[in-house]
């Protein structure tokens, strides 16, 4: 059987159709791209701003001017300048804390004073200041988180020493 090879006929195959691709904005990471991410544009000024807002409400928080005062000035919620704040101090240095811990000390030390004189002189308002003075300065020293027995073991630990028991 010595038959000819005949090309069976078929119709022409049209070529697939090709996607429209728009082209990558400029802001694109080509590393996530190459990964099948989906390309986005970075949005680092929003970040921007929010860091700048946030460092500026830590900033006047810091020089004393109240969260209220601070709301109203960056135009958020006072709860909002309290988180920024509280995540603001939570991310200080074990160092910078030594240092904050002692302006704040200074400052309550620089009010207390003229506050205790008006106090012993009979002064009810003065009173009340000195007693919630001496409420933040025990915050701030950690007073209120040492243990009830303290006092004692130190008192018995001196008698010890002092009288040789």
């Amino acid at each position: 059987m010595s038959a000819a090879y005949t090309p069976i006929a078929h119709p022409e195959v049209p070529a697939l159709p090709t996607p429209d691709v728009p082209a990558l904005p400029q802001d694109v990471d080509l590393a996530e791209y190459a990964l099948g991410d989906t390309p986005r544009p970075r949005r680092t000024s929003k970040r921007i701003e929010r860091a700048t807002r946030r460092a500026e409400a830590f900033a006047l928080r810091r020089n004393g001017v109240s969260t209220a005062t601070i709301a109203q000035h960056l135009g958020v919620h006072p709860r909002t300048v309290s988180t920024w704040i509280r995540e603001a101090i939570q991310a200080i240095p074990e160092e910078d804390v030594a240092a904050i811990r002692k302006m704040e000390l200074e400052r309550l030390d620089a009010i207390l004073a003229p506050q205790m004189r008006l106090a012993l002189a009979g002064d009810g308002l003065a009173v009340d200041r000195v007693l919630r003075i001496m409420e933040r300065r025990a915050r701030l020293l950690g007073l209120d988180d040492a243990k009830p027995g303290g006092f004692e073991q130190v008192g018995a630990l001196l008698d010890r020493l002092v009288l040789g028991e």
